[in-house]
């Protein structure tokens, strides 16, 4: 059976690094991102027009040329969390979520017992990597792989974070565009509510030793966004990774242009 490589970096303290997948699905697409030495992709299915069937291709392809897939799903719903389990992801991320209670029946849905209530479904697919698996031992080595992310993006949310960062939650984002709107202040990143909500977040996650995530915007702030103390460092998408080296071609070309 498939292990998790993310779950065990984040777990050692490691850092990784990836883009967000909102707009390709090509199987090039993820062997070059692996290549490269990206250690994961985080596919949007909140913002974009992904299907189920194309989501698990990307998963399929992703773990083919080894790297990890993890799925933003787009809420909190059974058939979100389960059919993509089933079909072979084992990294999921819930956005807007508001209370423990929340969380608690996101970890019910995703862990078998005696950790949660996920239905079963062991037959030799592909969430037991197409092995004829014993049963018992597939439904504990599901629960020990599947890694379960939250997106803290509300007032409600920060209000609630006590109750969100609990065990069988490895890994917390701040969503900064919907937390900052949310807060009535749209776009003011540098803003103190947003610092101190940030804060009051890591701290949290560090003392329940809990991975967090990290925006790295140029290559040349990577660094400060490690000592921060993220490990899940997103980088780009794939549509701003494309963007800025085909601007960087337009522009060095732009001087020689026939005028």
């Amino acid at each position: 059976m498939r292990e998790n490589g993310l779950k065990k970096t984040l777990k050692s303290g490691g850092v990784v690094l990836g883009p967000l997948l909102w707009d390709t699905h090509s199987r090039g697409v993820l062997h070059t991102l692996a290549q490269a030495g990206m250690d994961f992709v985080m596919i949007c299915t909140e913002h974009s027009a992904y299907s189920l069937e194309t989501v698990v291709n990307i998963v399929a392809h992703a773990h083919a040329a080894g790297i990890e897939p993890v799925v933003r799903i787009p809420d909190l719903s059974y058939e979100h969390v389960t059919r993509l389990l089933d079909t072979g992801c084992q990294s999921l991320i819930v956005p807007h979520v508001k209370t423990g209670a929340e969380v608690r029946r996101f970890i019910e849905m995703a862990k078998y017992y005696p950790e949660g209530k996920r239905g079963m479904a062991l037959l030799s697919g592909a969430n037991t990597n197409y092995e004829d698996v014993d049963p018992l031992a597939a439904m504990a080595h599901a629960n020990a792989q599947t890694l379960l992310g939250v997106i803290i993006e509300t007032k409600e949310a920060l209000e609630n974070v006590e109750e969100i960062v609990i065990p069988g939650i490895d890994l917390v984002l701040v969503g900064h565009q919907d937390l900052a709107q949310n807060l009535g202040i749209p776009w003011q990143f540098d803003n103190p509510l947003l610092r101190e909500a940030n804060a009051k977040v890591r701290a949290l996650c560090q003392k329940h030793g809990i991975a967090t995530a990290g925006a790295v915007n140029r290559p040349e702030n990577m660094q400060s966004v490690v000592a921060s103390g993220a490990q899940y460092l997103l980088y780009g998408t794939d549509l701003i990774l494309m963007r800025r080296e085909a601007q960087r071609a337009a522009e060095a070309l732009a001087p020689l242009r026939k005028r």
